[in-house]
C-alpha cells in the first residue's frame, strides 16, 4: 500500500503546486475539488501507469519521493492531509475495488506488491513472542481446528498435497532419504522377533 500511496501523493503533489504556484494569495485547493481531480487522473491511462510504474521500480527514498522532500513543510503537510482525507473517505473502497476489476495488469501488480511486503510483516511478526502466544492460542481454537480439517477434507487441499507429494517423489535426494527411512523402520520391526526368537531358544 506504501508505493500507492507515494503515487498518489505524486499526483497530488503536481496538482497542488500547480495551483499553488498560479495562486499564491488563494492558498490551496477545496479538498473536494483536489479529491475530484485525483479520482480523474486515477481513471486515466495516464494516472493508472504512474501506479503500476510506481508498483514495478521503489526509487524514493525512506521519507518519500525526492520532489515531495523539497517542499516547504506546510505545503507538504497539506498534501499528505489530501491523501489522509482521500483514504479516510467512506467511498474510497469502493471506487479503488471498481479500479482493481476493470484494470487487471494493475491489480496483478497491486497483488505482487502487497504480498512481497505480507511476507515481509509476516516475518518480523513471527519473531514477537506476543505474536507468536497469539497465534498458538489461535491454533488452539476449537474452531480454527475444525476450519483447518475441513480445508483438509476438500478436493482442492487434497490435489495440491498429492502434487507437493508428486513433486517431492520425483526428487532422486528424497528418494533416498525415504528408502533409508524405511530400511531403518524395516530394521526395527525386526528387532523384537529375533529377540523373542532368542529367548525362545534358550
Amino acid at each position: 500500500m506504501s508505493k500507492l500511496i507515494k503515487s498518489l501523493i505524486f499526483i497530488l503533489l503536481i496538482c497542488l503546486t500547480t495551483s499553488c504556484g498560479s495562486d499564491q494569495s488563494g492558498g490551496t485547493q477545496a479538498y473536494k475539488d483536489t479529491k475530484s481531480m485525483v479520482l480523474d487522473i486515477l481513471q486515466s491511462e495516464d494516472g493508472k501507469k504512474i501506479i503500476t510504474e510506481a508498483l514495478e521500480k521503489d526509487e524514493e527514498s525512506k521519507n518519500g519521493p525526492k520532489m515531495l522532500q523539497k517542499l516547504p513543510t506546510q505545503q507538504k503537510e497539506e498534501i499528505q492531509g489530501a491523501v489522509k482525507l482521500l483514504f479516510t473517505d467512506p467511498s474510497f473502497p469502493k471506487y479503488f475495488e471498481d479500479m482493481m476489476k476493470k484494470d487487471p495488469k494493475f491489480t496483478g501488480e497491486f497483488a505482487k506488491t502487497i504480498q512481497e511486503q505480507n511476507k515481509d510483516i509476516h516475518k518480523e511478526l513471527l519473531k514477537d513472542p506476543e505474536y507468536q502466544a497469539l497465534l498458538l492460542e489461535v491454533m488452539k481454537d476449537p474452531e480454527y481446528k475444525d476450519m483447518i480439517f475441513e480445508i483438509m477434507k476438500g478436493k482442492e487441499y487434497r490435489k495440491q498435497t498429492m502434487g507437493i507429494m508428486q513433486d517431492a517423489l520425483n526428487s532422486p535426494l528424497f528418494r533416498v532419504e525415504l528408502m533409508d527411512l524405511l530400511k531403518k523402520a524395516m530394521e526395527e520391526e525386526t528387532k523384537p522377533k529375533e529377540e523373542d526368537k532368542k529367548k525362545e531358544e534358550e
